[in-house]
């Protein structure tokens, strides 16, 4: 009897707290973080992260680390305001780069750029921030993690970048 009363206890606690998420989702509740609407409303089209795998791309680079704690660090220490700055990547994301920037490391803070333009005008700001970066060749990037594509403007000037441009598509074999 004692079992059947703390199973009926445990059913009834796991049974309230997936109507309070399922409350959460549906209109929200005090104390619980919704979810926003956009990932819970089937209308709305799911679209993968941009990671330019396989790309072409522009780097601004603002330095190379001994860990992915230290770049952390290092980043922490610039200021952007309302625009995203570095991402931490593994040097051996992008084909070339431990060749291009010297300094022992195998971690890197970069944003990643289609365009020229885009890449030139990061670099500017970040200045501003504080940083001395510098703005690599094009290198082709494995993929691995999210490095800030879609910070730059349509070269064509019809809004913002949402794909490859031609200097940046993966080349033809």
């Amino acid at each position: 009897m004692k079992r059947l009363i703390t199973t009926l206890v445990v059913l009834g606690l796991v049974g309230g707290l997936a109507a309070v998420l399922v409350q959460s989702v549906a209109g929200g509740s005090p104390g619980i973080v919704a979810l926003p609407p956009a990932l819970t409303d089937p209308s709305v089209p799911s679209v993968p992260e941009d990671l330019g795998q396989e790309e072409r791309l522009l780097l601004v680079v603002a330095g190379v680390y001994g860990s992915r704690e230290e770049a952390e660090t290092a980043n922490e220490q610039f200021s952007f305001g309302d625009v995203q700055g570095f991402y931490p990547v593994q040097m051996g994301q992008f084909m070339g780069l431990a060749d291009e920037i010297p300094g022992s490391g195998g971690w890197a803070l970069v944003s990643a750029f289609r365009t020229r333009e885009g890449a030139e005008d990061f670099a500017e700001i970040a200045r501003i921030a504080g940083v001395n970066p510098h703005i690599t060749p094009r290198f082709v990037n494995r993929g691995w993690a999210y490095a800030g594509l879609g910070q730059e403007g349509n070269p064509d000037g019809t809004g913002p970048l949402t794909g490859p441009v031609p200097a940046s598509a993966p080349e033809e074999e």
